[in-house]
């Protein structure tokens, strides 16, 4: 073959670019520090890098999570270390005022103080953590309770089932069931569905509104009785279900499941989502959960519901209305036993509205039944403070219902308007129990007298009722050190996957270092030899391309 000066020139040019773009990745390399600069440099190294990368970013998340959640776990252990607190210090004032040596003054002291510790009560259960309130579970936007120790908001727990709908506006999208028959199926046990047929009306949110909704269901509801302790209410536009006895007689924990109608089906109406493949919804906890690593996500908050009773929204905790009778029993005597109610108002800007509760029960030891006592109708049963249609009007009424009964009246059963409260006594030595009306028909809840799980209150004298709160505030407390263990737990855990992710970060950064970055000595010895290379070439090529001509001519 023949070679021709052409060819040499082309060659070694090619060889010299060659040994200078080796030089220039040394040079590179040891500019960065890295041993790639475009993932073409080496396909494996990049797709190795980029996956080392995304496990750091994950690993710093996971940390940013986990100090957050450890945040709000302190925020609700602290709170409920107050509590704790505040228990102890009511448990003090308790034993005192049980002293029979005390003085109706002496009772009065203690209760102020016992006062002060339910608003820091309220002030401990209304704790936020970076503008997040963090017992009212999911609403983490709403305080947990009112100034009056009511709920402010609906909180499910493993202790209070709730299942909410979408919102309702019956004035845009009516729900005519005229000429249809809309239904859902609803149990407590997953297994045993009953069918809730709607009433064939149309509900255009004039005459039929949602209120009236929520009663046509609740009236389907309390056909069975295995789900009278289900309650319909609205909730601001939305229907809300609610189990607040979530305990069987057999002692299991009981949960709501609703599920689709057939053929014609109610829950798409009321915007209630189910699942898509078996059309059920189930009642659930609102535990807010953190990712802290893979598949592993950590229960940060604590439940109002579960810390301080079961409730729904205007309900009343055990919590807060074992606070309210201790506070009560300190201003009683032992000549009578007494139920006390909560304040409430019958006036033109905030009237007493009892359509559809209108009605309660009733009985003193001794009697082997429930008497019912229904309110009397002044007029719409909405009591406004007018005339006729004030507290003492309403109180004069269920007097009355009560002297309709012998049994009632040989034991002396009265009740009174205290400042917007409602009193019932009855004679000393004789018990009075409440017991709440059907679930579609309950005055007590509207008349802020609340009940225990089982649905009564029983009256106790002065000295049974400090006894009462002794009890009720160890059992209280046993309940918020409990909880609080298991925070203390969640806490440690929290260590622990705080340590773990450290050591990750190590690992992870010392992966990626050895896979990314460049051996400095190695590659400084690289570019010395590229470089002798390049010289090495520059200087054979200049004894190929002899000077011609042409050069001199220049």
């Amino acid at each position: 073959m023949r070679i021709t000066n052409n060819m040499l020139i082309n060659n070694m040019m090619g060889f010299i670019n060659g040994n200078l773009s080796r030089m220039n990745k040394y040079q590179t390399q040891l500019a960065t520090g890295k041993k790639i600069s475009v993932p073409s440099d080496d396909p494996i190294i990049a797709a190795k890098a980029l996956k080392l990368r995304t496990d750091v970013a994950e690993v710093e998340q996971f940390k940013r999570n986990s100090n957050d959640a450890n945040s709000w776990m302190n925020v609700t252990e602290s709170s409920m270390g107050m509590v704790v607190d505040v228990l102890q210090r009511a448990r003090e004032l308790a034993v005192q005022a049980a002293n029979g040596t005390m003085t109706i003054d002496d009772r009065d002291k203690v209760r102020k103080e016992v006062e002060q510790l339910k608003d820091q009560i309220i002030h401990i259960s209304n704790a936020t953590y970076a503008g997040r309130y963090v017992f009212s579970g999911y609403t983490t936007d709403s305080p947990l309770m009112n100034a009056d120790g009511t709920y402010k908001v609906s909180v499910a727990s493993n202790e209070t089932a709730i299942i909410k709908s979408g919102l309702i506006d019956l004035a845009k999208a009516p729900i005519d069931n005229t000429a249809s028959n809309l239904s859902f199926q609803i149990c407590l046990d997953g297994t045993n569905y009953r069918n809730i047929a709607l009433p064939q009306k149309n509900y255009d949110g004039t005459a039929n509104d949602i209120n009236s909704m929520a009663y046509d269901i609740q009236t389907a509801i309390n056909a069975y009785p295995e789900l009278e302790n289900i309650k319909v209410k609205n909730d601001g536009g939305r229907l809300e279900f609610s189990l607040k006895n979530t305990i069987d007689p057999n002692g299991n924990r009981l949960k709501m499941y609703i599920k689709k109608g057939s053929p014609e089906d109610l829950l798409d109406s009321i915007k209630l989502k189910t699942d898509p493949v078996t059309n059920i919804t189930v009642s659930k906890s609102e535990n807010i959960n953190y990712q802290i690593g893979i598949s592993d996500n950590l229960n940060v908050n604590v439940l109002g519901t579960q810390l301080f009773g079961t409730g729904t929204k205007n309900d009343m905790g055990d919590f807060m209305v074992a606070m309210n009778r201790f506070i009560d029993t300190l201003t009683r005597p032992d000549t009578n036993t007494f139920i006390a109610g909560h304040n409430i108002s019958a006036s033109a800007s905030n009237p007493l509205v009892l359509t559809d509760n209108n009605q309660f029960n009733i009985k003193v030891d001794g009697m082997a039944a429930y008497t019912t006592i229904t309110i009397p109708d002044p007029g719409g049963y909405t009591y406004d403070g007018t005339p006729g249609k004030t507290l003492n009007d309403l109180v004069s009424g269920i007097q009355t219902a009560i002297d309709g009964d012998p049994s009632l009246v040989a034991a002396k059963v009265t009740v009174k308007n205290e400042d917007g409260k409602l009193v019932f006594s009855a004679n000393e030595g004789r018990k009075l129990t409440l017991m709440e009306g059907p679930a579609n028909n309950d005055a007590l809840s509207a008349l802020k007298i609340y009940t225990k799980l089982d649905r009564t209150i029983t009256s106790q004298s002065g000295t049974e009722g400090i006894s009462a709160a002794l009890t009720d505030i160890d059992h209280l407390r046993d309940r918020v050190m409990s909880i609080r263990s298991d925070i203390g737990a969640r806490t440690n855990r929290i260590d622990l996957t705080l340590n773990r992710l450290e050591n990750d970060t190590v690992n992870f950064t010392q992966l990626m270092s050895e896979n990314e970055d460049a051996d400095m000595a190695e590659t400084i010895m690289n570019l010395k030899n590229e470089e002798n290379v390049y010289k090495a070439s520059l200087e054979g090529g200049a004894r190929i391309i002899q000077p011609s001509l042409m050069d001199f001519i220049r």
